[in-house]
């Protein structure tokens, strides 16, 4: 896509300068170990031209794990820095890894551990100092001076708003808006595309103006600008909606899971992991909250409570007893709320700090839930949302989690459901295994203790 371009012109400078500031590490990496007088050298010096002769072994590596790794693909989706810096040191990682495998069974010479050691930690600060200097050169050049590309669009509605808002705010594509028809317009739109140069053509018709669509594909048939068409799915909410093709059939997938397989399996292995080293961990704090429960009232340790989850699968969710055996005996299901004579002393303490939630570890181990994810309604409240919270059931494409966006965003107990729906949906939308890491480090921080959890 020509919005494409700028993007690829920026990725041939990112690959070159990733090669080179590499190659800086490399050579910095051994000034420290052997030239700085700051470590001690038992085995006395090592020559450079031997580290030198290694290096196009590291940049050819490098150059293969890190363009495999789709460094470099074309996209006009805007990442977080943050993301990027992650992409950087898991693919150094990995290229790092293969570089000591090759050298060891190639090379006779053992080369120094510590220089090893050093080159693996400056290497991705190096990289993102780079790629800093690299995006305030693009941005100062983008700034001073105006874009080398022309496009209209074509449709009107909030899509249609909100394509040209992007076309003007993302000046990294290099294209300017000159001119905004409705579809009823279509006739002037093409006789601007035959008198002026126009590169690319947005078409975004609301669904009102759906019908004509075939006009405007007559109208645009015979233009050399490149079209991009963005449908406008009005009102519903769709998860990750994505162009796939169906042997030569353009389709665009609706509701698919955000996970793919590769995905869920990092995410399954997390899971276990944390949850198995939670349990291990807090095993004297697991079996006071269990004490305290058989002490604070008659009847069971935990409480098993249908909840809904992955794909609107049933499951039966553990938590510690917090309330009386009969609590819902003559209220049937009812949220919890501020001073809830049903809840024991106990159970109320456990709620404020979250620890009755402690055995859903266990949900997470079988398999039923994760440890981050969107939190788990019973299915009577769920046959009530779905049908007055748009994308409501969406939340379900994913496990149920133990803590999630929407908690440590302060969207738990009483408060908005539809801020919490919000943030559920945004969960999947931007899931990574990072995301789920900041979520978990942030829970004790932000999201155990709160006014509205009883």
């Amino acid at each position: 896509m020509i919005i494409h371009n700028r993007n690829q012109k920026l990725n041939v400078w990112r690959f070159f300068s990733d090669l080179l500031l590499i190659s800086i590490s490399w050579c910095v990496s051994y000034a420290v170990r052997f030239q700085a007088g700051v470590i001690a050298l038992p085995k006395g010096d090592a020559p450079f031209s031997l580290y030198l002769l290694l290096l196009p072994t590291l940049l050819l590596t490098y150059s293969l794990v890190f363009y495999s790794s789709d460094h470099y693909v074309r996209t006009a989706k805007k990442r977080r820095i943050w993301a990027e810096h992650f992409d950087v040191i898991r693919t150094h990682a990995l290229a790092f890894v293969a570089f000591v495998t090759l050298t060891y069974f190639v090379f006779e010479y053992r080369f120094s551990r510590i220089t090893l050691f050093i080159f693996l930690l400056a290497t991705p600060l190096v990289i993102a100092i780079g790629r800093s200097i690299i995006r305030k050169m693009n941005r100062f050049f983008l700034n001073s001076s105006k874009p080398s590309k022309r496009a209209i669009l074509v449709g009107t509605g909030t899509t249609a708003d909100h394509v040209a808002a992007l076309v003007r705010a993302n000046r990294e594509w290099d294209v300017e808006l000159v001119q905004h028809f409705a579809v009823a317009e279509v006739a002037a739109a093409r006789e601007l595309l035959q008198k002026d140069k126009i590169e690319v053509v947005f078409v975004s018709a609301s669904p009102a103006e759906t019908p004509h669509l075939q006009e405007i594909y007559d109208s645009l048939g015979n233009t050399v600008a490149e079209v991009l068409v963005i449908p406008d799915f009005g009102v519903p909410t769709f998860l990750r909606p994505h162009a796939e093709m169906i042997d030569n059939l353009p389709a665009v997938v609706l509701n698919s899971s955000p996970l793919g397989s590769f995905g869920s399996l990092q995410k399954r292995i997390f899971d276990v992991a944390f949850s198995g080293f939670f349990i291990l961990v807090f095993s004297p704090i697991f079996a006071l909250c269990a004490l305290l429960v058989r002490m604070s009232s008659p009847g069971p340790i935990f409480y098993k409570q249908e909840r809904m989850g992955l794909d609107g699968k049933v499951f039966y969710c553990l938590k510690f007893r917090g309330m009386r055996i009969d609590a819902e005996t003559n209220s049937g299901p009812v949220w919890a709320k501020a001073n809830d004579n049903r809840t024991t002393k106990v159970g109320k303490w456990l709620r404020k700090t979250s620890l009755d939630e402690i055995p859903q570890f266990m949900n997470v181990l079988k398999g039923d839930m994760s440890v981050v994810g969107p939190r788990p309604e019973r299915p009577y409240f769920v046959d009530q949302f779905r049908h007055n919270i748009p994308g409501y059931m969406l939340r379900h494409k994913a496990k149920a989690g133990i803590t999630g966006w929407a908690q440590i965003n302060g969207w738990r107990g009483n408060t908005s459901l539809e801020k919490r729906i919000e943030c559920d949906l945004w969960y999947l939308q931007n899931w990574s295994l990072w995301l789920d890491f900041k979520i978990c480090i942030l829970t004790p921080l932000k999201g155990l203790v709160h006014p509205n959890a009883y």
